[in-house]
């Protein structure tokens, strides 16, 4: 794929006037509906394309035509992270109240140094150059907001939700800059948690070693006490591109399509209209992927994201039954 031959200076500038955007805008956002609510990317910049492409129309391209929410992760793993980082970057720059920018557990250092994201900006650059756009990268990343809150009733993150979580106000106790996972409980799950079936609460999420696999019973308290319908998510594929949890109060949206070399998965935009009613519109499995960054102990929690786990007590309470 054809990957655009961006100059040095002209990505420094570009994360120079986005930072300071970022910095800006607090750890909890909110915005008007409708909206658009996108999820993981990963450096497919073909599937960013389509996601675009769905809502154009003959006048103009689809990003110019609704409010977006992207979940996070826009960069490792596919071989286009640059080309998908830059792109929202910059239409964030046009558009600052119509592009709502999350971020995700690949917007960590230590992450997208070793899952494709420092790979790609080396074999794109000179060595040095590679460093400096990487470590500035990062920096950027530490000023993202965490969270939205669209039309006062739809709750957005990464990854989900943990006991700590009381009422709005927690949100804004969050750090910024947000540099390291194990700094702040509320941030680390925002980030990293995942939901659980039968979990009667939360538990530590041993499959990411960060942020809590949560139950139910917490998705009912936590939408109860921020005074929301949904909560809305990413962090793990999904085969159709999104499932609920809870019945429909909370969804996992996941946009990059065919993400695994061995699975055909579709990926998924959610759409809220101005009165909250929601609907997906899908995105097919491409005939063909090129390799991509999977590797190291980390993986084991890829095998687990075609769905939620079980908690294991239930399945051993059934059985005994």
């Amino acid at each position: 794929k054809l990957q655009y031959p961006f100059h040095f200076r002209d990505i420094l500038r570009v994360m120079v006037h986005v930072k300071e955007l970022f910095k800006k805008e607090p750890p909890l956002v909110e915005c008007k509906l409708p909206i658009v609510v996108v999820g993981d990317i990963h450096g497919q910049f073909s599937d960013l394309q389509r996601v675009f492409t769905i809502f154009s129309d003959k006048e103009r391209l689809g990003c110019f035509n609704q409010r977006f929410v992207f979940l996070g992760d826009y960069v490792d793993r596919g071989k286009q992270s640059l080309e998908c980082i830059m792109l929202v970057f910059i239409l964030k720059i046009l558009f600052p109240g119509e592009f709502i920018l999350l971020r995700g557990n690949h917007e960590m250092r230590p992450i997208n140094m070793a899952y494709g994201f420092l790979m790609e900006l080396e074999e794109r650059y000179e060595r040095r150059d590679a460093r400096k756009l990487f470590f500035y990268f990062n920096e950027v990343f530490t000023f993202m907001p965490l969270c939205c809150i669209a039309g006062d009733t739809i709750m957005c993150m990464h990854g989900g939700i943990c006991p700590e979580v009381t009422n709005r106000e927690e949100f804004k106790k969050i750090p910024k800059p947000y540099i390291n996972s194990g700094d702040h409980v509320i941030t680390e799950s925002l980030l990293w948690a995942d939901p659980m079936y039968g979990e009667p609460r939360a538990r530590p999420n041993k499959i990411r070693g960060l942020g809590v696999h949560f139950g139910e019973p917490l998705v009912d308290e936590i939408c109860e006490k921020l005074g929301v319908k949904l909560i809305v998510r990413g962090h793990q594929m999904m085969m159709n591109g999104f499932k609920f949890f809870n019945g429909h109060k909370l969804v996992t949206v996941f946009t990059a399509s065919h993400y695994y070399p061995d699975k055909l998965n579709h990926g998924a935009v959610m759409v809220v209209d101005a009165t909250g009613r929601c609907g997906f519109r899908i995105i097919a499995p491409a005939k063909t992927v090129e390799e991509k960054v999977f590797r190291g102990e980390h993986e084991i929690a890829n095998a687990h994201d075609n769905g939620y786990l079980t908690n294991p007590d239930v399945i051993k309470a059934v059985c005994t039954e």
